[in-house]
């Protein structure tokens, strides 16, 4: 036991600073240059296996599944985009399922999106541009920020007011 809390506290801690720290260094890349560093994706990604690894998140086969489906469906928008979409958002999309688990995935995605749109739509008429190129990494990162955080309960909430 340490000093200061027990050690699963403090390895949660170290974990979710690294995990807004990369995810803030990947909207900043992806704002400033466009692009997302597959150093930085892998990264986050590596984080959250050992997360699940240490229980600090969801077991490591639903973070699996998280990432699957995060990964899977971005990677059906850049082929129907025919390149609109990066391939950094798809592996940004795994890494976050990785964290959120197979519930948090779709609120993430859904959150990135409605938020990605409503900017994308301010830009435009503010533009007065029909096309053009939009950094999708900062608005995947808010939602995978609420994924992980809000994802099961979103779901929950969404079953109970649908179903």
């Amino acid at each position: 036991m340490m000093a200061f809390g027990s050690m699963d506290a403090w390895i949660s801690v170290a974990g979710y600073a690294a995990f807004f720290v990369l995810l803030a260094r990947l909207s900043f890349d992806d704002v400033r240059i466009g692009l997302l560093y597959d150093r930085w994706v892998l990264a986050l990604a590596f984080v959250g296996i050992l997360m699940a690894a240490s229980g600090q998140l969801a077991s490591p086969l639903y973070a699996l599944s998280g990432a699957l489906v995060g990964g899977g469906l971005l990677y059906v928008v850049r082929l129907l985009s025919r390149g609109g979409m990066g391939g950094g958002d798809v592996k940004l999309a795994a890494a976050l399922g990785i964290w959120t688990g197979l519930d948090g995935i779709l609120p993430a995605l859904f959150v990135a999106f409605v938020l990605g749109s409503m900017f994308g739509v301010v830009q435009m008429i503010l533009h007065r541009q029909r096309h053009m190129k939009l950094s999708f990494g900062p608005f995947l990162a808010v939602g995978g920020i609420v994924g992980t955080f809000f994802g099961e309960e979103l779901v929950r909430l969404y079953e109970a007011w649908f179903w």
